[in-house]
């Protein structure tokens, strides 16, 4: 996992540092934890000794420290959450300084503009296909009749 910054990497350091504790506290096997969450124990041995190169990518992490905490009888969902609020915060933090320094950088919300287009154009011809099949072309009397050359 290489996603996250020094601050986002101390901050799971002491997340990891607490469920740890507390799992030793309540002297559970990591292997318990590993059959109640289903999270390998490989997994959770390398949260709990930081090598956090190991794992993978950061929502997979979040996931990771709800259950475990859950496990424990902790709120996995709040612990789960300071990590990623904090992946958030720091992201954003992140491209506010792009920005500031980068003056021509291409600003994300833009980039989503054709998608918004393309659904919209998607959307039309899909429902003017349905209309068209619902409501068919009327047939008259004039396009039955043959036409005779001459006559």
């Amino acid at each position: 996992m290489t996603l996250l910054n020094q601050a986002q990497v101390e901050q799971l350091k002491e997340i990891t540092t607490h469920l740890r504790q507390v799992r030793q506290e309540k002297s559970i096997r990591i292997e318990e934890i590993a059959a109640k969450t289903l999270i390998r124990a490989g997994v959770l041995q390398a949260l709990e000794e930081e090598r956090f190169e190991e794992l993978p990518e950061p929502i997979f992490v979040q996931g990771f420290i709800r259950r475990y905490g859950d496990a424990l009888g902790l709120d996995g969902n709040a612990l789960s959450h300071t990590l990623i609020s904090n992946v958030v915060r720091q992201d954003s933090n992140n491209n506010h300084n792009d920005h500031n320094d980068h003056k021509d950088s291409d600003n994300k919300p833009n980039t989503y503009i054709p998608l918004v287009v393309t659904y919209i154009l998607l959307l039309v011809a899909a429902s003017a296909s349905l209309l068209y099949i619902l409501n068919p072309p009327q047939i008259t009397s004039e396009s039955l009749t043959p036409k005779v050359n001459g006559h």
